[in-house]
């Protein structure tokens, strides 16, 4: 589940940002990054400049970074590309530190903005806004409200590869056992399905206590974590509120780790939960773990506003990096149609190309709704700058007023999380 990606915030990495990048042999090719001619356009032979591309992946993931560079020497002779793959999110920060550090760090980092806020504020990712224009690249090709996740300060720091969305996924035979015939379009409707699909051995809707569902309930009532400025905001609370009474008030939900499950596409698979806040890597996941499933797929309901979360994985420049210029001539012929088509058929990934998006809903039809409302409504996690702290908090508090009911109000774990974490 591609959501599920952990990123270990590593504090060495934050602190290296003054450290070079790239390969230490290639310095001397600075002086051509500045010339601002880069590539087959260049009727100078210049000196071969090697930019280095850090990222994790699976197997097929890994098929389609290949082919995001592959062939890239012919449009830019002068260019060459070192891949470091990594197997897991956790081998990458465990290695990329020590690697800048030694003056060998990478130019290029793919990662997931659930987490990138950190690295922004720190200093360790490059503006690209000029590099950009420098290499002229299409930015409009990319889905607009992507780009929110990436943006800090009127500044990008990233340009997304892929795109994702979240999403109200329902066990369709439970629905239709349900008695209530209209799909929910709010929250107080998502409340009455939970209630009629909830039986002795179901409940109605899925509870993870996770960042990325709580932010969903966050969302539909016109919360923002804000990058830390909102935490403990009026919206915030009315959001975290109603996911707190799906458990408590409700009686309709349950949580993952209540019946031993890692996740909460595991609950559903084995129908022991009707519905869930997910996005579209259940339709994956149901192929191989339950395929005589079928699955209603709908966009994020309303609670008082329509919102859904709309997130990506990037492609960002490190500052350090001593060869920016050519690093943003591989981004935009990694991000080339041709790479962006072979995502979608070997990985399955929904493209972040936005022309491109129908090919992909070919594919997965019943997904349509959910990214059509994702180009309209769309918004970024805005995590605050100490994300796995705050995750860690967060999530503590939460499970504390469900299970231990100690006392402990939502108000009172937001306005704590705004002072430990919040940005003024």
């Amino acid at each position: 589940m591609r959501k599920k990606v952990v990123l270990l915030l590593c504090s060495l990495l934050l602190m290296l940002t003054a450290a070079g990048c790239g390969s230490n042999n290639n310095a001397n090719s600075t002086a051509n990054s500045a010339s601002g001619n880069v590539g087959g356009a260049s009727e100078e032979k210049k000196e071969t400049v090697e930019v280095t591309m850090a990222y994790w992946a699976n197997a097929s993931e890994q098929k389609n970074f290949e082919f995001m560079v592959d062939g890239l020497e012919k449009e830019y002779p002068n260019i060459k590309v070192k891949m470091q793959m990594y197997p897991t999110s956790d081998e990458f920060w465990k290695a990329v530190p020590s690697a800048i550090a030694a003056g060998v760090g990478p130019d290029i980092i793919a990662m997931s903005d659930e987490g990138n806020y950190e690295y922004i504020k720190k200093g360790v990712l490059a503006p690209l806004d000029e590099l950009i224009d420098q290499v002229g690249f299409e930015k409009d090709r990319i889905t607009g409200s992507l780009y929110k996740g990436w943006t800090d300060d009127n500044k990008l720091y990233g340009i997304p590869y892929d795109s994702s969305t979240s999403m109200l996924a329902i066990n369709k035979a439970m629905f239709d056992k349900s008695g209530i015939t209209k799909h929910p379009e709010t929250m107080d409707e998502v409340v009455e399905l939970a209630k009629a699909m909830t039986s002795e051995d179901v409940k109605g809707i899925i509870g993870s206590i996770d960042p990325f569902h709580i932010t969903q309930y966050v969302h539909a009532f016109g919360g923002d974590w804000g990058f830390g400025k909102t935490i403990n905001s009026k919206e915030n609370v009315a959001g975290v509120q109603f996911f707190v009474d799906l458990f408590l008030k409700n009686q309709v939900a349950i949580a993952p780790i209540e019946v031993g499950a890692p996740w909460d596409g595991e609950v559903f698979s084995q129908e022991k939960g009707a519905m869930s806040t997910a996005g579209p890597w259940y339709v994956g996941h149901l192929k191989e773990a339950n395929p005589g499933m079928e699955m209603i797929a709908l966009p994020m309901p309303k609670g008082t506003v329509e919102a859904q979360s709309a997130y990506s994985h990037g492609l960002s420049i490190l500052a350090g990096s001593k060869h920016k210029e050519e690093a943003m001539s591989v981004i935009k012929y990694a991000l080339r149609d041709e790479a962006q088509i072979n995502a979608i058929d070997v990985v399955g990934y929904s493209p972040a190309v936005s022309a491109l998006l129908p090919k992909y809903l070919e594919q997965n039809p019943e997904l349509k709704p959910v990214f059509d409302n994702m180009e309209k409504s769309g918004m970024p996690f805005a995590y605050p700058e100490q994300t796995k702290a705050f995750h860690a908090a967060l999530l503590k508090g939460v499970e504390e007023i469900i299970f231990k009911k100690d006392g402990l109000t939502v108000e009172q774990l937001l306005s704590e999380l705004q002072t430990t974490y919040g940005e003024n």
